[in-house]
């Protein structure tokens, strides 16, 4: 079942002009109320009340808005939830929450639908525009199921001038021969002056070829008419519903209702009609996908906008909110993701071609499951002393290689590794360096190793310079990603051009260098991608081997997009053809017969995660299986939902596993990573973070050291730590019974 759906407002409450965001999600058999506090954007998503009672039973996702309030009150909270009879039929039904003391528990409203009704979804509800010295109406749209089996989109209303008015059944809005697939969304467009708004609805229709979502409209104007007769009309049910556009493309798989809103128009002109609606891609997988109308007099077509998920596991829901430019605001959105998950996304709207961002996944149903021996830090790779146990006085313990003293490194981060020339390279992220100054450069660094067995440590040797890459910025964020050995030559990808969203850092692009002397010095190559490859694993691998196309050896990339917001997509091009730009195919689903496409946007997911940023994708052949790390959610969640997860394979495009903790932030608190108040763990290179969370992330795998070691193989990796900000050498003995 879909936890969300037109499941978000943002309310009066709070002491800001932002007031709250409020939500209203499905756990279980029941609907609670959830709400974010939005005088901080960095405070969490707090669980309120429940809305329905024990003897409920939940039957779909729920519709919350504010009504208008009284003069000095505070409008009350108004939901619709479809709810599942002891008969087996579905109701819809009204609760509502007086908001002039938010203590006062929800009250059970009336059932909107009649006995005989069999409710097919969830329903929306709007309260429309009032006549003059009146209290608009509140307006529902649902879908309801007939004795025939073919379903309805049906309008209900209720007169609110007398709150004890039964609701009242409208004009069913779908015609004679529509086969509705799902709910429908309604609002009410903004009107010209003197009118009243049209109602504007949604609703996905079943086609001999698929899904559609199609638009339907009722003109509540009647400008034209007397007014004698307008009035007589404007108060009627019959007033006809004119089905409008299409909205979806010829080519899109609808895979659930969408969500209409009316965006803030520029000046004179009218609001654009925006839409997300859940579109089902080649695979199977499933994305959120935005699409826009531009309203001059005529109607222009639909335009299909950016992805905003591809794991969306449900149905989506979007407002504009409040944040932003005067007259641009936000848009934010809720949405099912797997797991039993519900993730806010968020698009700054003064930039209209930046991506959605994710921000929070603040429920979670189905938590991936902890290996029962998680992994444990071996040594701590970088930086002069390991403060692990360290009481605070007294000099600590030296690091496993005194970067410092012998290589005038402080900190840094990362750690991937690749063999070139009978070394195992390391590339490490933004580096803090002796004498360095405020800000801090954070130019990377490449060190080496030779060692045959990792038990007791890595003897690193780092070069003497950064890797620089003419042509390029490499500051914060902008760091070498993973690299592969080809005819005596290194090739490095690395990430540049980061810019700063909101709260959130992106990373811009990936672009592919070449070093002729082991990481002294780099040329430019090309650019590889700004969309869904920015962070990149990759590796050379034999295409018959692993089921690729092409003949001969294959360079195979793993990719995320967006930073921490992405998921995993898959591309191959012949070694051949490395120092040439372009000549990816990527990965477009299927596994007895995967299928590829020279396009990226054609690229679909790997596997439902949407969270994924630093990635790590390798080829074991001890055990004869590819291998996936990547960091989960946010490094320093402590609400055990994300961590380090491990998924495995048989080929590269999967079938995948679904994915094993193993390691949560909780594992590392308070030993090696700093936990305020607990430790002496915590490093500032010249600033106080003793108040810095730790987190982990960049679990980078190093494949050459794979043994088996009692019931299972024991794989080594590195894994970066935020405070300190070092990088440790972990391991963890995967269980042979394992997925």
């Amino acid at each position: 079942m879909s936890r969300v759906y037109v499941s978000l407002i943002q309310s009066d409450f709070g002491r800001s002009h932002y007031g709250n965001f409020e939500a209203i999600i499905v756990e279980r058999e029941q609907l609670w109320h959830w709400f974010r506090n939005n005088n901080d954007v960095h405070l969490p998503w707090i669980r309120g009340q429940r809305i329905t009672s024990d003897h409920d039973d939940v039957a779909g996702p729920g519709c919350i808005i504010q009504s208008t309030p009284n003069t000095g009150q505070r409008g009350n909270f108004e939901v619709v939830v479809p709810l599942r009879l002891a008969t087996g039929t579905v109701e819809l039904r009204h609760f509502y929450r007086d908001n002039n003391d938010a203590h006062l528990p929800w009250i059970r409203g009336q059932r909107i639908t009649s006995d005989h009704d069999d409710v097919a979804g969830p329903g929306c509800i709007i309260q429309s525009t009032p006549n003059t010295g009146q209290r608009g109406n509140f307006e529902v749209v649902v879908p309801l199921r007939l004795a025939t089996g073919t379903v309805e989109l049906r309008h209900f209303y209720r007169d609110n001038n007398d709150a004890h008015l039964p609701w009242i059944r409208g004009q069913r809005i779908t015609g004679d021969h529509d086969d509705v697939a799902g709910p429908g969304c309604i609002i009410q467009s903004t009107p010209n002056t003197g009118q009243h708004g049209n109602f504007e609805v949604v609703v996905p229709l079943l086609q001999p070829g698929g899904i559609e979502l199609c638009h339907f409209y009722r003109d509540n104007s009647y400008e034209h008419l007397p007014s004698e007769l307008r009035q007589r009309l404007t108060m009627s049910v019959r007033i006809p519903w004119i089905r409008g556009q299409r909205v979806t493309g010829e080519q899109d798989n609808v895979a659930g209702p969408g969500c209409i809103i009316q965006s803030t128009p520029t000046t004179g002109q009218r609001g654009r009609f925006e839409v997300v609606v859940p579109l089902r891609l080649y695979d199977g997988s499933i994305e959120l996908r935005h699409f826009f109308q531009k309203n001059s007099d005529v109607p222009g077509r639909w335009t299909k906008a950016q992805f905003i998920t591809q794991s969306c596991a449900g149905l989506g829901g979007v407002i504009q909110s409040r944040f932003g430019p005067a007259g641009h605001g936000d848009f934010e959105v809720l949405v099912d993701e797997h797991r039993g998950s519900v993730v806010h996304y968020w698009h700054q709207n003064a930039r209209a071609e930046e991506v959605w961002i994710r921000t929070d996944r603040f429920s979670m149903l189905e938590p991936h499951p902890q290996l029962a021996h998680r992994a444990r830090k071996i040594v701590q790779l970088t930086g002069e002393f390991d403060r692990e146990g360290w009481n605070g006085t007294g000099t600590p313990r030296f690091a496993s290689n005194r970067t410092e003293s012998k290589f005038g490194i402080i900190g840094t981060d990362l750690g991937v590794s690749f063999a070139h020339r009978d070394r195992l390279y390391f590339l490490f992220g933004d580096t803090w360096r002796v004498g360095h100054s405020l800000p801090n450069d954070d130019l990377d660094a490449i060190a080496f190793c030779t060692d045959t067995n990792a038990d007791d440590g890595l003897k690193l040797t780092f070069l003497p310079q950064p890797p620089l890459v003419p042509g390029i910025a490499q500051g914060a964020f902008e760091v070498p990603l993973d690299g592969v050995s080809c005819d005596s030559s290194m090739y490095v990808f690395f990430s540049t051009d980061h810019r700063r969203v909101g709260i959130y850092t992106l990373m811009g692009r990936s672009i592919l260098a070449r070093s002729d002397n082991n990481g002294l010095d780099f040329t430019l190559l090309y650019e590889m991608s700004r969309y869904k490859f920015v962070n990149v694993s990759t590796m050379i691998v034999d295409a018959h081997e692993h089921g690729l196309p092409g003949d001969g050896p294959q360079l195979i990339v793993f990719g995320s997009g967006r930073y921490r917001s992405s998921d995993v997509y898959l591309a191959v091009k012949p070694v051949a053809r490395l120092e040439e730009p372009g000549g990816f195919l990527f990965y477009t689903g299927g596994f007895s017969q995967p299928h590829w496409s020279p396009d990226e946007d054609s690229a679909v997911p790997l596997f439902g995660e949407g969270c994924v940023g630093e990635l790590s994708v390798r080829w074991n052949p001890l055990l004869g299986a590819w291998m996936c790390l990547y960091n989960a959610d946010w490094p320093a969640d402590r609400s055990s939902v994300g961590g380090i997860v491990m998924r495995c394979a048989e080929r590269p495009y999967g079938p995948w596993s679904t994915g094993d903790v193993v390691f949560s932030v909780n594992d590392g608190l308070g030993k090696f990573m700093h936990l305020p108040n607990a430790d002496h763990t915590q490093e500032g290179f010249g600033s106080n973070r003793s108040a810095d969370l730790g987190g982990m992330y960049g679990p980078y795998q190093i494949p050459q050291y794979t043994r088996w070691s009692g019931d299972g193989a024991q794989i080594y990796f590195t894994m970066s730590t935020a405070n300190p900000y070092q990088a440790m050498l972990m391991t963890v003995s995967i269980p042979t019974s394992l997925d």
